[in-house]
């Protein structure tokens, strides 16, 4: 890292997804960005680790953390380390790799999540021409369990008829609003649904006018409208509906599920934004904590202070606006305010998932009706197609709203993913291993126009990234005061029109 510019338009702190992207969206605006990380990686909390930066992470103590630090930066000047003097941690058992050149066949996702085919962020990446740097492949099968029994999710009138999942009675049902999805036009009001009104109606009363019941909503809510709870069946039904839409357009790019997936794993995304926004003479420095914002007198944003990524020394830059992720307010109430906990595993598997036709990727919602449960639980499996683990593993997800927090125990919340997964009771197989974590979900107290100081949202319990995009628009239209439009690159849109 060379030195730094005396001003900058903006600083973001933080390099997830959501930040990145907006690097690279001012980048390419012509605004002079720099992005510090106090990470040694891209991706901040929607980063892919390699096997041993797992065990770091999850199996390490805090001191063999410090002592490891210590022991890197003393290489780094250049000094001898006795082997004895820097005690390391844990290793990964030999079967994940016995050398870094093993470890890093590994490319395991913090917030395990896929991209919807006909999504916001993949229209994002087409158009910025991030798609010219990342290969994202189809995930294998979308399925809803019922009775303890994962089934494919129909998404046209002819799955509806065959389908399994929905009574013969509800089929007829099912297919008349499956056809009303598939015709939907906002101005042509010959594809509306007569008596339906998006904005007036509730999404439980538009699934009562198409004669839907109580099953057969709760796993198109859930299942294609893709949301975590019920509260939605109350508020208008326009927003539900929009969802489901963009879950069959999706489907129908690819026919197997509505799902995509970055080749070598979800920490692409951040890094190839982030090579976005160098390209357009974005500054990044990771190994570089915040240290300080700096405020006029009037209290709006004129700089930040951080030590030099290399000498350690502070650096004091100009700046009018910063963008961060909640991680570096934890603890002032003034500015984050947690609205609930996740609780999220992460599994190396040796066997594909029983009742998915050993398919080598896929998504499993377990509807929170099937469990007793508030909030549905997530499964996420990927596999080595992907280029994120060797083969003969795959690499599964279970998560879900924490919702008993004190209850002393909180991985039996995610006991029927677990059981889905062949690992209930505590089970795990040999060279099988699970890494368990409790997130707490922030959101911004205040909207940063006062004071200049913008911050994202944690990633939510949603298994897709339109939550985060939503994000990514919201804070752009705080920053620059309008909506976010972006453009298609000229080079890109020549590439798609040859």
């Amino acid at each position: 890292m060379g030195d730094f510019n005396e001003e900058y338009d903006a600083v973001i702190v933080g390099t997830g997804l959501t930040e990145c992207i907006l690097s690279g969206v001012f980048g390419a605006e012509g605004k002079k960005v720099l992005n510090i990380d106090q990470n040694s990686y891209y991706g901040s909390e929607s980063a892919s680790l390699n096997v041993m930066e797992m065990w770091k992470k999850f199996r390490w103590s805090d001191e063999q953390r410090r002592v490891e630090a210590e022991r890197a930066k003393a290489e780094e000047e250049g000094k001898q380390v006795g082997a004895s003097a820097t005690p390391a941690g844990p290793e990964p058992p030999a079967a994940f790799g016995k050398k870094p050149s093993e470890w890093n066949q590994w490319h395991i996702s913090l917030v395990p999540k896929f991209l919807m085919a006909d999504g916001e962020l993949t229209n994002v990446l087409h158009k910025t021409g991030v798609t010219r740097y990342i290969d994202l492949l189809q995930v294998g099968g979308s399925y809803v369990v019922k009775g303890g029994v994962p089934y494919r999710v129909p998404s046209t009138r002819v799955e509806a008829v065959t389908s399994s999942l929905v009574s013969n009675f509800q089929k007829f049902y099912m297919q008349n609003f499956l056809q009303f999805i598939a015709n939907y036009k906002e101005d042509d009001r010959s594809t509306h649904k007569k008596g339906l009104n998006l904005d007036q109606n509730t999404m439980r009363e538009a699934y009562k006018i198409f004669g839907l019941d109580a099953w057969t909503s709760e796993f198109i809510g859930h299942a294609m409208a893709l949301y975590v709870d019920d509260s939605y069946l109350d508020r208008p039904a326009r927003e539900p509906i929009e969802r489901i839409i963009l879950y069959v357009r999706s489907m129908a790019r690819f026919g197997k599920s509505p799902y995509i997936f970055p080749l070598h794993g979800l920490g692409e995304l951040p890094e190839r934004f982030s090579f976005l926004s160098a390209v357009y003479g974005g500054t990044y420095a990771l190994n570089t904590p915040l240290q300080e914002i700096l405020f006029d007198d009037s209290g709006v944003v004129c700089g930040v202070k951080f030590p030099h990524p290399n000498t350690k020394e502070v650096v004091t830059v100009k700046t009018k606006k910063v963008i961060a992720d909640p991680s570096y307010f934890l603890g002032e109430d003034k500015r984050i305010r947690r609205v609930g906990k996740l609780i999220r595993a992460i599994c190396i598997l040796t066997h594909p998932i029983e009742g998915t036709e050993n398919a080598d990727s896929a998504q499993i919602i377990i509807p929170a009706s099937q469990t007793g449960r508030k909030n549905d639980i997530y499964i996420s499996l990927v596999s080595s197609t992907f280029n994120v683990c060797p083969k003969g593993f795959y690499l599964a997800s279970v998560s879900t709203v924490l919702e008993s927090p004190d209850s002393g125990n909180p991985h039996a919340e995610l006991e029927p993913g677990f059981e889905r997964l062949g690992l209930g009771s505590g089970r795990l197989g040999r060279d099988e291993e699970k890494f368990i974590q409790v997130v707490d979900l922030f959101e911004p107290v205040e909207d940063g126009t006062k004071d200049h100081v913008y911050i994202s949202k944690s990633y939510d319990a949603s298994t897709h990234f339109e939550t985060c995009t939503d994000d990514v628009k919201d804070i752009y239209k705080r920053v620059e005061g309008k909506n976010l439009v972006i453009e298609q690159r000229k080079d890109e849109q020549q590439t798609d029109e040859s």
